[in-house]
């Protein structure tokens, strides 16, 4: 075949893939399945026109088409990389982070559990060897969600079920392909098979895979920064990122090739908003979409061409045993399910999985192209045996239209019959809220273009003008008889939901980071499931979980404590303070929209009292803030100084944009600009890092018992002051204790709290130095409230240093004395947080 035949057939066959979806919304079938029956049934067509020439197709066309049928590695090194990588880059690592447990259960343990689940099932009546029913097993344990999410996302189904079958799907394919390389070499090679070796393979080839594609990641966004939002050469050189990880994990490095593009993909996700303009990352997602769009169609297609000679050849022997792989991969999935998730709740480990979740995850487990593409590999492997070759290409294929067309086709019907595509009575409400602002507005804008026209007849239509539900003056038919707390928890669904637009807002604004802005519209979704499962009680323990510290901060602060490495905390404590002012940005915004748009739907007493919630919020978010700033007073300046600059940079870049599509400048004279707003002077994209370095000098300086000391002999109680790290919430001394140590506040805040009186200390201050001179107990209990650096000098350690130099002694114990009659006279002061 020549290249222009193959090109024009190859451009057809995705023109016409194209119309699948069309297609598929008028037969409600998911566009894969579609696709999948056109191979088959172009490759039956073929197939028979070749044998009966001239019969349907002219015996050259169905000659051609046949010869696209390429072999396994197109599949494997082009299509699927494209696919997965897409699929990477639309990963919210902060959502899938709620669930990453059970996606990792289902994408691993769910695999190992269907390979040999299906494998033993099979042994027995097979009649072939162990190895080959675990081969099987291997290349029908991995699932394809293409068609499962097209039913999910048609129907509405919820986005935490979405979310586990995305994420089973995206991990699930390098467990299976580790099972299938394992059980291929061993049929090859039986004595290469051990435990020790399948143990190993699995731990290393996704391990060294991870680290691969993170590190082609890595070096493409340093790479893209030097382009300097060139967007066509930033996404040329995109093209390379899932190809080369693929490449370098499978063929010279030996691990897995799909982990690192998974890695590739989820580390420029995470990473790269922020180090690189957005509309630049926005071009670069939108043609991956387009470049998975088209791998799909033809992985489909292609891989459906051949179907007919896969199964060719079948007999009944062959539908039993489909049907026992059928019901031990079912009953395999199910064991996890409804077996192991239970055990994780009642664990406490994981959030547990309903029933009705459950049952469409089971049923939901579809097969697709990678089974396919797996089953093409075996066929054209010369070391396999025939008679195993045809017995694991055959069931391969015929399990995976199985799935495809018994369970894709009335999945739909599961999901409506659960009534998990029903809106909840809260959602109703929320849609008629908007169903009744837009009637309204819809309203006015007909009769103000009605007034327009001379037409008596426009104007007489403008009073028809709406939607065909009825909405009644001061509320809809939904919102008419809840009770005032469904009222109130209506009011937060609606104020929870606005909150993502806002964030978008504001930072299409320019006054948050684009990691920044991921991550909080990432916690508003959170924050809406639990609003609408527990309404005021869920947005209160939102509250809480928004201000506190998660397993990555505590994290850092143990690799700070136990190593001295202070990056992480650095950058963990950075970006908190960034957020927290973002939410505090968008808490005010929420409360004019209460005020301005929610309250006219919905009354004043829940709008009242959702905006007390939001107040209460803002409170808490604002002590955060002001710990921070008492911690550290001169990076809060500092950030605050580019988040400033970064709103105006942006303001005016859009003001340039405005003046550009309105004519007022030209093209090169808007480029100018632009290029000049992103020259040397252009605000970075990423906040100032945050230093967390101990000035140990400047703290004893600023410590009065000290301040008659030298130089050299400040130098030298330097060298006795012990760094001492506290997290939020953690004591450092208790009242009544006796006290042992003094403590110098690098950075941080502390509340200190006495019989009448609680106030807060913060960088430079010192407290507890009187334990050090007098052995009395502690007179007030000092708490962190943040993240603290302490430098902590020992009783001990200074009973040392004043041997060393003993005329010191007394200066000091006169200066604590007088500190001592002042502590007694006002009990409140912070030198009193002894």
């Amino acid at each position: 075949m020549s290249i222009i035949t193959a090109v024009v057939l190859v451009a057809s066959l995705v023109a016409l893939g194209a119309l699948a979806r069309p297609l598929g919304r008028w037969l409600r079938l998911p566009a894969s399945i579609i696709l999948a029956a056109g191979g088959i049934a172009l490759g039956v067509v073929s197939l028979h026109s070749l044998n009966h020439p001239g019969a349907i197709l002219p015996a050259e066309l169905s000659e051609q088409l046949l010869g696209l049928s390429v072999g396994s590695s197109l599949f494997l090194y082009v299509f699927l990389p494209t696919l997965i990588f897409q699929g990477a880059l639309g990963v919210d690592m902060h959502r899938v982070r709620e669930d990453l447990l059970p996606i990792l259960i289902m994408a691993l343990v769910a695999v190992v559990v269907a390979t040999f689940g299906i494998g033993l099932a099979l042994w027995p009546l097979a009649g072939v060897p162990l190895l080959a029913c675990l081969l099987l097993g291997a290349l029908v344990a991995t699932t394809d969600p293409v068609a499962v999410i097209a039913i999910f996302r048609e129907v509405g189904a919820p986005e935490r079920l979405t979310r586990l079958v995305e994420g089973e799907s995206l991990f699930n394919d390098a467990a299976a392909i580790s099972l299938f390389l394992i059980f291929t070499a061993a049929i090859v090679a039986p004595h290469t098979l051990s435990v020790g070796g399948v143990l190993a393979s699995l731990l290393l080839l996704p391990l060294g895979g991870a680290m691969v594609g993170a590190g082609v990641a890595m070096i493409f966004l340093l790479l893209a920064r030097l382009l300097i939002d060139d967007r066509v050469s930033v996404v040329s050189l995109s093209l390379a990122v899932p190809f080369i990880s693929f490449f370098l994990a499978e063929d010279v490095l030996g691990v897995s090739g799909v982990i690192a593009v998974v890695f590739a993909g989820v580390t420029l996700a995470t990473l790269t908003p922020g180090r690189i303009a957005e509309r630049t990352w926005r071009h670069l997602t939108d043609t991956w979409e387009q470049l998975a769009s088209f791998a799909a169609i033809l992985i489909f297609v292609l891989t459906s061409l051949r179907v007919p000679e896969l199964v060719e050849g079948a007999d009944a022997t062959d539908l039993l045993l489909l049907a026992v792989v059928f019901v031990a991969a079912l009953l395999s999935r199910a064991l996890i399910i409804f077996g192991l998730f239970p055990l994780l709740a009642r664990l406490r480990l994981s959030e547990g999985i309903s029933k009705t979740y459950g049952t469409v995850m089971l049923w939901g487990g579809l097969r697709g192209s990678m089974t396919l593409a797996l089953a093409l590999a075996i066929t054209e492997n010369p070391a396999i045996p025939r008679p195993i070759a045809a017995f694991v290409a055959t069931l391969a294929t015929g399990f995976t239209l199985m799935t495809l067309f018994v369970q894709g086709t009335t999945l739909r019907l599961l999901i409506q019959r659960l009534h998990l595509n029903v809106l909840s009575g809260i959602d109703r409400a929320v849609r008629d809220l908007a169903l009744k602002a837009t009637v309204e507005k819809v309203e006015d804008l007909a009769r103000a273009l009605a007034l327009r026209f001379r037409s008596e007849q426009a104007r007489a239509d403008a009073a028809y003008i709406g939607f065909d539900e009825p909405v009644e003056q001061g509320g809809s038919v939904s919102t008419r008889d809840l009770t005032p707390e469904e009222k109130l928890t209506l009011a937060l669904v609606t104020l929870t939901a606005r909150q993502r637009e806002v964030v978008l807002s504001q930072f299409a604004e320019g006054r948050m980071s684009p990691g920044i802005a991921r991550q909080l519209a990432s916690e508003a979704r959170r924050r809406l499931d639990a609003v609408r499962l527990a309404g005021e009680e869920g947005y209160r323990k939102a509250n809480g979980a928004e201000i506190g510290f998660d397993r990555l901060d505590r994290l850092s602060l143990a690799l700070q404590r136990r190593t001295g490495i202070r990056r992480p905390m650095s950058r963990r404590l950075a970006d908190r303070f960034e957020r927290l002012v973002a939410l505090s940005l968008v808490i005010d915004r929420l409360t004019l929209y209460a005020r301005a748009e929610l309250r006219p739907l919905l009354g004043a007493e829940p709008v009242e009292a959702a905006i007390a919630i939001l107040s209460e919020r803002q409170r808490l978010l604002e002590r955060e803030i002001s710990a921070l700033r008492l911690q550290y007073p001169q990076y809060v300046e500092k950030l605050e100084g580019w988040i400033v600059a970064r709103a105006a940079h942006a303001f005016q870049a859009g003001e340039i944009d405005r003046l550009h599509q309105a004519g007022v400048i030209s093209e090169e004279v808007a480029r100018s600009l632009l290029g000049e707003l992103d020259g040397d002077g252009a605000v970075s994209a990423s906040s100032p890092p945050l230093d967390l370095e101990l000035d140990t000098m400047r703290l004893i300086e600023r410590c009065d018992l000290f301040s008659d000391l030298s130089e050299a002999d400040r130098k030298d109680l330097a060298r006795f002051l012990r760094a001492y790290f506290v997290a939020p919430g953690e004591p450092v001394i208790r009242i009544g204790e006796r006290g042992d140590a003094a403590f110098f506040i690098a950075s941080g805040a502390m509340e200190v709290e006495t019989g009448n009186a609680r106030f807060r200390l913060g960088s430079g201050d010192v407290f507890g130095e009187m334990a050090l001179v007098f052995n009395l107990p502690r007179q007030a209990d000092v708490n962190a409230i943040a993240y603290s650096s302490l430098l902590r000098l020992s009783a001990q350690d200074f009973e040392r240093f004043l041997a060393r130099h003993p005329q010191l002694r007394s200066s000091i114990e006169a200066i604590a004395r007088r500190r001592l009659v002042l502590n007694e006279l006002n009990a409140a002061e912070p030198v009193a947080a002894e």
